[in-house]
C-alpha cells in the first residue's frame, strides 16, 4: 500500500475532484440563467462517498456522483435555474473544497514528518 493509497487520502482526492466538477456544473447553470428552457444540473456525491469510505480506498476512488437535473420551471421562460440556490450551493461546495485542500495539506505534512523521522 502506498503512502497516499489510504481511505482517508483517497476520500480527500475524490472530494477535491467531485467538488471541482460540481462547481463547474454550477458555473454552467449560472451562465445559462437567462437561457429559455434550460434545466439546471447538480452533482450529488456526499452520500455515495460516505458509503464507499466503509469499503476502503478502491471503492472511494470509484465514486462518480450522480447528476441531478432540475426539471421544475422556476421562470416564465421555463428555465429551472434559481440564482439564490446556485449561489448558496456554490458557497457550500467552495467550503467543502477548501476543507479538502486543508486536509490534503495536513496529510502531506504528516507524511513528510514521518518520512524524515520526526515525531508528530
Amino acid at each position: 500500500m502506498g503512502l497516499y493509497n489510504t481511505t482517508a487520502t483517497q476520500s480527500i482526492v475524490t472530494t477535491l475532484n467531485l467538488s471541482q466538477k460540481a462547481e463547474g456544473m454550477m458555473a454552467n447553470n449560472l451562465a445559462n440563467y437567462d437561457t429559455p428552457g434550460y434545466k439546471s444540473e447538480s452533482l450529488s456525491f456526499q452520500h455515495q462517498l460516505a458509503q464507499a469510505i466503509t469499503q476502503g480506498p478502491g471503492a472511494v476512488s470509484r465514486v462518480r456522483g450522480q447528476v441531478v437535473v432540475n426539471t421544475m420551471a422556476l421562470q416564465p421562460n421555463l428555465n429551472s435555474v434559481s440564482l439564490t440556490q446556485q449561489t448558496t450551493d456554490l458557497a457550500k461546495t467552495q467550503l467543502l473544497y477548501q476543507s479538502a485542500v486543508q486536509a490534503f495539506n495536513y496529510k502531506t505534512t504528516e507524511i513528510k514528518i514521518v518520512t524524515e523521522g520526526r515525531a508528530l
